[in-house]
């Protein structure tokens, strides 16, 4: 594995001034980050598979805090050190946008007590570490076609996404439509940056 780096000694990559984090320094940290991945992705799993019953949203709301919490981690070692688990791939500047606005999205959801409203994009996002770990085993030397499968899961998990987000986004705005709630109105438009970025992500794919 990689030795101790901070972020103006990471990998540069071929794109001229693009850098790239390193993968930490020790294995056992990316095999944490990876299960703690995976489990948040039992966690999506069990909650499809009906397994916890009806009364879901505090199984979801604890697994948005898990997920959440491996997002911050995740940041903080990329300003620190300068890690990443799921490197190759990734700079500070990705990984914080990937990661810090979709944390205080959910934050924001909760402090309004809007979680019962977003529940279908707040499960579906719960399959995503998936792929996400899928990066970090990748970095830990899995063979090539562990990444094709990444992709085509990527792929698949981010169109099924967009679709929550917007079908929610509709029903969400209308609601507040008809209860004249002007202030929500506008705080239901935060989700078009997530959007933006998801159909972003698409044509990356697609460009690859």
């Amino acid at each position: 594995m990689a030795g101790s780096a901070t972020p103006q000694d990471a990998i540069p990559a071929r794109k001229s001034g693009r850098v790239e984090l390193q993968a930490p320094s020790h294995a056992w940290i990316s095999w944490i980050i990876l299960l703690a991945y995976l489990f948040v992705f039992a966690e999506g799993v069990a909650i499809f598979a009906g397994y916890y019953g009806p009364e879901i949203l505090p199984r979801v709301s604890a697994a948005q805090f898990h997920l959440c919490s491996i997002y911050v981690v995740e940041v903080a070692i990329a300003l620190g050190p300068g890690w990443c688990a799921m490197s190759p791939g990734w700079t500070c500047g990705e990984l914080i946008a990937h990661h810090a606005p979709y944390t205080f999205a959910v934050m924001l959801c909760f402090a309004l007590n809007q979680q019962h409203v977003w529940i279908l994009p707040l499960c579906v996002v719960l399959l995503t570490p998936l792929n996400e770990g899928l990066f970090i085993i990748n970095s830990l030397g899995a063979p090539g076609w562990v990444s094709k499968v990444r992709r085509a899961y990527g792929f698949l998990v981010i169109v099924l996404l967009i679709m929550s987000e917007i079908k929610t986004w509709m029903e969400v705005m209308h609601k507040h439509w008809v209860d004249n709630s002007l202030i929500m109105l506008m705080l239901d438009q935060c989700v078009f940056p997530a959007i933006y970025y998801h159909f972003n992500l698409l044509h990356m794919y697609i460009k690859r």
